[in-house]
């Protein structure tokens, strides 16, 4: 069940120039983003920030019941990286119509499945409505079938310096086909903290994750990843 929250650190709820909205893929919990989301509201001065989580949220699951959980989501997953449209992508897209009919810079920002999400919602909201200010980016996201299309140029893909199993999933291109030859508009690597491993890596990207590089220079995951969208999409921050 998609659920949707409008972040506190939204500095503007009403006729907003500039929305963002944070898409969550599988067993996320709800405050998983709000320090992603903060800093989105420093460089983004009058932002309303929308979270969505197309699979639902996993508070409150424990023991029998976050494994049935987990079996569900992934199954949706599944179901959504071979369909253009499914009932995600379109509840997705209405929650994020209903937020950002009025603005002037809508930003789309997935995490692991929900990147698929925000680029087919995208998509679907310019074609269906002719939305042309979406930006999408997807961060830690397996890759799906891209058709060679303009909209694709609206689209960053951000991996970490680290290997991520997700990333590993798909493929942009489908062999053979005429109709599946397209890649994102922009391909990243950033460095995010060495110190976590496999899953707690992929987590990590939206966190206020903090550490030193070699060179003694301070980062934070969430600070970093924030400051690179808003140097390749500024708006009107």
């Amino acid at each position: 069940m998609t659920e949707t929250f409008v972040s506190s650190n939204s500095t503007c709820t009403i006729d907003c120039r500039t929305v963002v909205v944070f898409l969550a893929g599988v067993m996320t919990y709800r405050n998983n983003f709000e320090e992603a989301a903060s800093e989105v509201a420093r460089k983004y001065p009058g932002a309303k920030i929308v979270i969505l989580f197309p699979y639902g949220t996993a508070n409150g699951s424990t023991g029998s019941s976050f494994v049935s959980l987990l079996g569900r989501q992934l199954a949706q997953v599944g179901y959504d990286l071979n369909h253009e449209r499914s009932r995600r992508v379109l509840n997705a897209a209405q929650v994020i119509r209903e937020h950002g009919a009025s603005a002037d810079h809508l930003l789309l920002i997935g995490h692991s499945a929900g990147g698929v999400i925000a680029y087919r919602a995208g998509l679907y909201l310019e074609e269906k409505f002719g939305f042309q200010q979406v930006q999408v980016f997807a961060v830690g996201s397996p890759k799906f079938r891209l058709k060679d299309i303009p909209y694709n140029e609206q689209f960053t893909y951000i991996t970490g310096q680290r290997p991520d199993g997700i990333t590993r999933i798909g493929s942009w291109h489908v062999p053979g086909s005429r109709v599946y030859q397209g890649k994102p508009g922009r391909e990243l690597q950033m460095n995010f903290n060495p110190i976590h491993r496999g899953w707690r890596f992929h987590a990590s990207y939206f966190l206020r994750s903090a550490w030193t590089d070699s060179n003694q220079v301070f980062h934070n995951n969430a600070e970093d990843l924030v400051s690179k969208i808003h140097e390749l999409y500024p708006g009107n921050g």
